[in-house]
């Protein structure tokens, strides 16, 4: 019988249900996509990885002292070769390389990737110790040829026979496009850029200085790759390491992983905020539609159907709709998750074509979470269905009593307390490291926005008639009737508001942190820069050191110094560090020097942040051993005490000779060069002076102070869109919410609404009465957001280190928007229920019971 009526009140309703199957759908296709996209590409570029090397049962290269295996390592010596192929047991060796090298696209301009690198490698032709392919064309010969990836090739129009400009370190070369390149059966290499030279010429072109980064290794028959790495290993010495080719994929593989696992991670946050503002929807579908059959629900009652009955068949709609919504929610994040690759290929990350990857895990938990969302949210109107009494069949006002106000205010405030406690602990106690300080900071939010939803109910009923005064004042009888919508109902429009309020809530937080750090970044900018220009790659591969000499050598500039990154292990710990020059830093960058000088560093030094010095107990005059991730061994005196890392972006900062006795075999790459014009210098003169660089170095981006400053503002702004766009899911199915429960609504006053357009209430006063009524409940929801959201942001943005945020700003002007956006939000959400109300039949309607 449960049964029967569970699907019969399904076939005759099923619009109550179909939107909050939706928002299930949402919900579930982000935790579905976030899985998909990280198995698919995790499968394909292991794939890939595996395709490459499949040849290699040993590769010699360089020892790192820490770090992930992947990192950059030091170049292998040339003669390193010679040693390997006369093993016993390897059938084939060949060194290989992978070098700095962008390339121009037809129009001039560099071909910039995101992240991905720009690179020149060798390549005599298809090798049974590479997984390269050639796709047209030949392998290059002589130092006026070149193969291009097809990926590469395909996204600027190149063609075998074109000409296609390289930057060298020795400056701009045009080669002879004679061959397309692709691995692992895709046409490209992973989004990056690559081309291919003659391997005869490719270790001068590429300035290698005579070194490989890696040689590699296939064993004959009958010796096994462990074998054969022991025997290279012996022969090699103990300066280089040869691990076997299985190693190597592994390794690859893992870094796969954990890129693809930051990916999800990030995509199921958004996807479990989307699932939390979808329980408060379908709670309160499931609150509205009990209450709408409370005559069906008592009659079933009044004829023998036991509580336990009445309960089971509204928990058995739930499991309907819940398994419905997360099967279509399954299938809907396969889209999600090729919208997404394709989404971040048009932002030039280049991903592979993948295969879809639909993992037993995946299906579970998406179930899992669709059907244990859809329970939670039906579990209380399903024991509230349970207590309708047979009586309410003859009297239905007697189906329900309202919860005690004082009740739920005091329970409402307890549970605000409560989260609050857990997010101050979480933010500022930061117990138990990172893990412990994500789980306190979730869970009080999580009971902060619970406790607050709760508080809502309290005040919605004068929120709604105060913020519906003006409606009520501008358009009269359509305003005064959504007002009053809006208030006899308290417990609904609070529920139908706390989801927009969790979505704009987070929007408002980031709102907050980003105008924060944008203030931050502008006024330390403002008092730590003296430079007048700053080149830079965006693609964040570096450049050849000789731009800054060139740069330097410019006649109307004063002082110039490139900055170089690179990592050190101090005291067991790795840490980022900067290299500067000394003779010139200074006067460039103000890093807030407390002791020492920047000077200082010529002698071989470091200079030291206060936060280090404080935690390692250093002063100037202390020594500290730096090793270096080649397994170099610096004793470096401190000689300087810094109070800024903003700038920086490091506590640790030494001279670039420095960095460079540390890695001398290393390809050295400069992050970005600083240059200060001399007083009295034509600022036109310099400019076009520093703007020729890019006819030799096209790949580098020259600013003065105001355009530079201008755009690291604009990547603030670009993380503040994703960020935001990604949490509209919210907010989009807060929207739902609106339109879900005012259609809902719509039923429920079937019968007043025809008494009303029979005593001569126009169609379109009666959509002005519903549309009102939404914008109404969405200004309730956007204002409670506000409310909440611009203290967490400010909370947020104390907790972070005054590295990132010295102050507190709040962006007046986009609170402003996101008010005057749920205004239209609840307009927009409107449009249907608005529609099917005034739609309805006059005569109908007064003959519903």
């Amino acid at each position: 019988m449960v049964a029967k009526l569970t699907f019969k009140g399904l076939r005759s309703h099923p619009l109550r249900f179909a939107m909050a199957a939706f928002a299930v759908l949402l919900g579930v296709s982000f935790v579905s996509g976030a899985f998909v996209l990280s198995d698919s590409l995790r499968k394909t570029f292991d794939g890939v990885f595996t395709e490459i090397s499949k040849g290699i049962d040993t590769q010699v290269r360089s020892k790192l002292a820490f770090g992930d295996a992947t990192a950059q390592r030091d170049p292998v010596p040339g003669d390193a070769l010679e040693r390997v192929r006369a093993v016993d047991g390897v059938a084939v060796a060949s060194g290989t390389l992978f070098r700095n090298a962008p390339l121009v696209d037809k129009a001039g301009k560099a071909i910039k990737t995101t992240g991905a690198p720009t690179a020149g490698v060798d390549f005599g032709g298809e090798s049974p110790l590479s997984g390269t392919k050639l796709l047209e064309g030949r392998a290059p010969k002589g130092d006026a040829e070149a193969v291009l990836d097809g990926a590469t090739a395909d996204r600027h129009d190149f063609r075998v026979g074109d000409p296609v400009t390289v930057v060298l370190d020795a400056g701009k070369r045009t080669f002879t496009i004679v061959g397309l390149i692709g691995q692992g059966g895709q046409r490209g290499f992973a989004g990056a850029t690559i081309v291919g030279f003659d391997p005869a010429v490719a270790p001068t072109l590429l300035n290698t200085g005579g070194t490989y980064d890696t040689i590699d290794a296939k064993a004959a028959p009958g010796v096994s790759q462990k074998e054969l790495a022991t025997r290279v290993q012996a022969a090699i010495g103990t300066d280089l390491e040869a691990v076997t080719g299985d190693q190597v994929r592994k390794e690859a593989s893992d870094a796969v992983g954990r890129i693809f696992s930051i990916f999800a991670k990030v995509l199921l946050g958004f996807a479990a905020v989307a699932l939390f503002v979808s329980t408060f929807i379908i709670n309160n579908t499931f609150r509205i539609i009990v209450g709408q059959r409370v005559r069906e629900l008592a009659l079933l009652r009044a004829v023998g159907a036991s509580a336990r009955q009445v309960r089971r068949m509204v928990v058995a709609e739930a499991l309907v709709i819940g398994s419905v919504a997360s099967v279509v929610g399954i299938a809907a994040g396969v889209g999600v998750a090729k919208g997404l690759v394709a989404l971040f290929n048009a932002g030039g990350l280049g991903f592979p074509d993948s295969n879809t990857v639909l993992a037993t895990r995946t299906v579970v938990i998406a179930l899992a979470v669709g059907l244990g969302v859809t329970l939670l949210s039906a579990l209380a109107p399903a024991l509230r269905a349970s207590r309708i009494p047979p009586v309410a069949a003859m009297r239905p006002e007697l189906g329900f009593e309202g919860r005690n106000s004082i009740r739920r205010l005091v329970v409402g405030a307890a549970v605000t307390v409560i989260g609050g406690g857990l997010l101050g602990l979480g933010l500022f106690a930061q117990p138990g490291g990172t893990s412990g300080t994500i789980a306190f900071s979730a869970l009080g939010a999580v009971a902060l926005f619970l406790g607050a939803a709760s508080l809502s109910a309290t005040v919605a009923k004068r929120a709604s008639l105060l913020i519906g005064a003006p409606f009520a004042r501008m358009f009269r009888l359509p305003g005064e009737l959504a007002r009053q919508n809006a208030a006899r109902a308290p417990r609904r429009t609070s529920a139908t508001a706390s989801a927009l309020m969790i979505g704009l809530a987070l929007v408002s937080t980031f709102s907050v942190v980003a105008a924060s750090v944008k203030s931050t970044f502008e006024k330390t900018f403002e008092r730590g820069v003296s430079a007048d220009y700053v080149v830079s790659d965006d693609s964040f591969q570096g450049f050849s050191p000789d731009v800054a000499t060139k740069v330097a050598a410019i006649p109307q500039v004063a002082a110039a110094s490139a900055l170089r990154f690179g990592t050190f292990r101090v005291n067991g710990d790795g840490k980022p560090v900067s290299g500067v020059d000394p003779a010139t830093f200074g006067r460039l960058i103000n890093v807030g020097m407390t002791e020492g000088s920047v000077e200082a560093l010529a002698s071989g030094g470091v200079l030291v942040h206060v936060d280090p010095v404080k935690d390692l107990g250093l002063k100037v005059g202390d020594t500290v051993t730096a090793v270096w991730q080649n397994g170099t061994e610096t004793v470096l005196p401190v000689v300087g005490v810094f109070s800024d890392a903003s700038l920086m972006g490091t506590n640790w900062i030494v001279s670039l000779d420095t960095m460079a006795k540390a890695s001398a075999t290393a390809q050295p790459r400069d992050a970005l060069v600083a240059a200060k014009l001399k007083d009295g210098a034509d600022p036109k003169a310099a400019r076009a002076a520093i703007d020729a660089l890019t006819a030799d170095y096209p790949q580098v981006r020259i600013e003065d102070q105001a355009e530079y400053r201008q755009r690291q503002l604009g990547q603030i702004n670009q993380l503040l869109v994703v960020v935001n766009g990604m949490l509209f899911l919210a907010v989009v199915i807060a929207l739902l919410g609106i339109a879900n429960t005012l259609a809902l609504s719509v039923f429920e006053r079937t019968r007043e609404l025809g008494l009303l357009r029979a005593v001569g209430m126009s169609r379109r006063q009666l959509r002005r009465t519903v549309r009102w009524e939404a914008v109404i409940v969405a200004l309730f929801g956007a204002l409670l957001g506000v409310l909440i959201g611009t203290p967490l942001g400010a909370a947020l943005s104390a907790a972070l280190p005054s590295t990132f945020i010295d102050g507190v700003t709040l962006p007046g002007g986009q609170i402003l928007a996101l008010l005057v956006m749920a205004l239209v939000a609840g307009i927009v959400a409107a449009i249907f229920p608005a529609w099917r109300a005034s739609r309805m039949n006059v005569l109908e309607a007064i003959a519903t019971e």
